[in-house]
């Protein structure tokens, strides 16, 4: 169990604030270990072990606290005659029937330090926001960064985070392939009937099946839910637009895949066409689809991505002319710009990545990032080693 310190600060700069702190992901990306993580910090804080409550739903032992009213009552007997802060720390707090009604409670009475995580968007998109709107602050969880991975993996390699990603449930395994990539396939496979075909009662998941091949098979590659009906009519399977974009909010919101919208910079607005979709974790991909060192050009866009969300940003393709952009990320008002290619081997590929980046009239920050280990930086376009990206993020 390795000490994730990218999200344990976020949860100590939150500590006794009036906001209930919420943890959303995917499942088996580590929600439940940062909360014991965090829970031995409060501890050695000299917080006492009996003003500490957790409860985690999916074990036996609280399946019967599975509506809001019993578990509010359990709660509030633990509760009872403490004095101070109490801290509480519900562990998908999904599986309780109107489990919002018992967290405005625990909020509304002041005694409680707010804890709780999820693992499908809905939790926030609907339920909490309307009770809690303004009152609650989200973390978002994502499978290992490099960094973690090689703390998880000292004698790893960056190819073997392209191939097996950043689930920390595998690490038991040693980098094993075989045993792995079943783990890996089990696992996603879970998460998708707990959170997208159960959770929304799909009554035809060969369709959303193959709909997840599509978007793995093109991860990274500019579609349309129009694109994805014309090619299941080649295959002959008859599914209406409106069904597949349904599924593809449905395994967003379960966040097992990221939809990244396309920006037109000239225009200065989003267009609702070819947009790009990741996956949450390379491995994932590895385990159903296979061959990520094969399209390691796509690999690195993912990878790319999701970095730039676990640090905040905003990420939106760019679009400018006829020329691409691959990422414009936002954060804090503050705009930045990047190219991704693999190896930058030709003097075309060198002037294609740094013209279009050139073309963009503004002093924001612009990157190229490459696996080339030697230094490109010219007309003010900052060229990165793309594991040096990984390892110390983004210079300026």
């Amino acid at each position: 169990m390795i000490k994730r310190n990218h999200y344990l600060n976020q949860l100590q700069s939150l500590k006794d604030k009036p906001f209930i702190k919420v943890l959303t992901g995917m499942r088996r990306v580590g929600k439940s270990t940062l909360f014991d993580l965090f829970i031995e910090q409060l501890k050695k804080e000299k917080i006492a072990d009996d003003h500490i409550l957790l409860i985690n739903f999916e074990l036996p032992i609280s399946f019967p606290l599975n509506d809001y009213a019993r578990l509010t009552d359990f709660v509030l007997t633990w509760a009872k005659g403490k004095k101070g802060t109490l801290y509480l720390f519900l562990d998908e707090i999904g599986r309780v029937k109107d489990w919002e009604k018992a967290v405005n409670g625990f909020h509304a009475m002041k005694k409680f330090d707010l804890y709780i995580t999820g693992s499908n968007a809905d939790l926030l998109s609907s339920d909490l926001s309307s009770y809690l709107g303004g009152r609650y602050i989200e973390i978002l969880v994502h499978p290992l960064s490099f960094p973690e991975f090689l703390i998880m993996h000292p004698k790893a390699r960056f190819q073997d985070y392209l191939t097996f990603g950043g689930i920390p449930s595998i690490a038991a395994f040693n980098l094993d392939y075989s045993l792995s990539m079943n783990a890996l396939r089990d696992s996603f496979r879970s998460a998708l009937f707990e959170d997208v075909i159960t959770r929304h009662q799909i009554r035809n998941p060969i369709v959303l099946e193959r709909l997840i091949q599509y978007v793995l098979t093109n991860t990274a590659k500019t579609f349309s839910a129009l694109s994805i009906s014309n090619y299941f009519k080649s295959q002959r399977i008859s599914v209406s637009v409106d069904t597949l974009l349904l599924y593809l909010d449905m395994l967003e919101n379960a966040y097992l895949i990221y939809r990244a919208k396309r920006y037109d910079i000239i225009g200065k607005q989003i267009l609702k066409l070819e947009e790009k979709y990741f996956i949450a974790d390379l491995g994932f991909r590895e385990a159903l689809v296979g061959q990520n060192q094969q399209g390691i050009e796509m690999m690195l866009e993912n990878l790319t991505y999701i970095e730039l969300l676990r640090s905040g940003y905003r990420v939106e393709i760019g679009k400018l002319g006829v020329k691409e952009i691959d990422f414009i990320a936002t954060k804090d008002q503050q705009r930045i710009y990047i190219q991704i290619s693999y190896l930058l081997s030709s003097e075309n590929t060198i002037q294609r990545e740094f013209e279009s980046l050139k073309s963009i009239n503004d002093n924001f920050p612009k990157y190229v990032i490459s696996m080339d280990q030697f230094n490109l930086s010219k007309d003010g376009i900052i060229h990165l080693n793309f594991e040096t990206f990984l390892l110390q993020g983004l210079k300026q």
